[in-house]
Parts: C-alpha cells; structure tokens; sequence
C-alpha cells in the first residue's frame, strides 16, 4: 500500500457561522444532512469492500455479523479511547502502543489513510486498536452505550469554513449531545484546532452545555508524553498557533 501523504493548507484567516443556514442543515441532521460517507450506501461510487486481512477495520453497515460481535466485545473489554479524524494516525498509534492496557478505536472518512492505520497497527501488533472510515457521527450513537467511553480525541479536525458545509464540522450542538451521551461521567474531551475561530466556537459549544466543565488546561499534563499529529507538526514547522481545549464530563 502506498503512503499517502496529506498536502496540508493553512485556510483562511476568517471563520465565520451562518447560524440561520445552519439551523435549517441541522433540521435534517437525522436524516444524515452533512455526513462525509458514513453510511455505506451514500458513499461514492468506485469504494471497494475493506481488505479482509485487515481484522480490526470494519464499516457499521455490512459489516459481517461475527466481525461485529468481536468489535462489541472490544469495546467493553477495557477503558475505551476514541479518535475522530486520525489522518496517517501518527498519535493514535503510538499512544494505543504506550497503553496496552487500554482499548482504542479510530475513526478516518479517508480509505486509503483508514487501511494505512490498519497496516501498520497489523505490523506493529497491537490488538488494542481498531480502525474504521466510516463518519464516527454516523456510527458512534449506533455503535456504543451511553457512558461507555473514556477519552475522545478529537484533534485538528476541518473546519469546513465554506457556510454550505459548516453542517459538516464535527463541533455541532446534536454531536456535541452524543458526546456528552457517550462519555463517563468525568470521562475527558480533548480537542485541538489551529483556527482561533473554530477555537472560540468549540469552547463556547462545550461551555454552555449543561454536561461539560472546562477548559481545563491542567490535563494537559496527562497527554505530555503523546506523538504530536502530522498537523501539529506541520503548524510548529511553519510557527503557527494551535490551540487544545481539555473539557470533562460532569
């Protein structure tokens, strides 16, 4: 498989919401408004089947039953971690590596950097990460129990500046309630974003919601040890700012 390489921008200076366009996106929101592939039957055409070598890749829908049944058992097995938007997975990897103990599950909409995790998790072997491209918005209510999750990742995610699209960014109010939903109480949010104005809006989200405290700079210190993301390293490459944002559940 090749190595994909992600060409990385540094987008505009301005981030703005459309609060009434979005407002009408979110009225459709169940109905799967703004999801980027997670539900196999909106994907593109031209996607192929995961490679079955991969064990601990897997698609919600079509997955095979005893595939599932294995991942279910995964998931309550041990602590669970979650990343949303792992890229080349840089972080994920080598932080389910530093915890043996606890269980990891990742989430990448791009195939190719999806099976790349796969790979190289399948080479390195580690049995305590699994891998899907499927849109975690989509499969996360449907996949877990409600305070079943210790850690979300949620690192340099799109902001998806473009007013059309802002239904896509993973920092909105019905997926901020699946989060709260998902996560134990006190289990932890940590986000990080190197848009100040995707910052501010993230952090006023999370702090008007009745089931997060935060920020909490303080956790920081708890992740000191963590390989950085191919986007912070680009960012400390070119001098630009980012920010992290540590939020607990109540």
């Amino acid at each position: 498989m090749s190595d994909p390489s992600p060409l990385y921008r540094v987008g505009r200076d301005t981030f703005e919401t459309d609060e009434i366009r979005l407002q009408k996106a979110l009225e459709r929101y169940n109905e799967g408004k703004g999801l980027i592939g997670g539900d196999p039957s909106r994907r593109p055409g031209g996607i192929r089947p995961l490679p079955e070598q991969f064990s601990r890749a897997f698609r919600l829908l079509g997955a095979a039953p005893e595939k599932l049944e294995r991942l279910h058992r995964f998931l309550q097995e041990a602590p669970l971690e979650i990343e949303i938007g792992s890229g080349r997975g840089e972080f994920i990897l080598d932080w389910a590596a530093q915890h043996p103990d606890r269980h990891f599950l990742t989430f990448e909409v791009k195939t190719k950097l999806a099976l790349r995790i796969a790979k190289r998790a399948q080479k390195q072997g580690l049995t305590n990460l699994w891998v899907s491209d499927d849109d975690a918005r989509y499969t996360l209510p449907r996949l877990l129990n409600p305070a079943s999750v210790d850690v979300f990742h949620i690192l340099f995610p799109d902001p998806w500046w473009k007013p059309k699209h802002q239904v896509r960014r993973v920092f909105t109010p019905p997926f901020i309630d699946v989060l709260a939903l998902l996560l134990r109480p006190t289990g932890l949010l940590r986000v990080a974003t190197d848009v100040p104005g995707y910052a501010r809006q993230i952090q006023q989200l999370l702090e008007s919601h009745p089931d997060f405290v935060g920020p909490l700079p303080e956790l920081a210190e708890r992740f000191s040890a963590a390989t950085p993301t191919d986007r912070q390293v680009f960012c400390d490459e070119i001098g630009r700012p980012y920010e992290y944002l540590y939020f607990v559940k109540r």
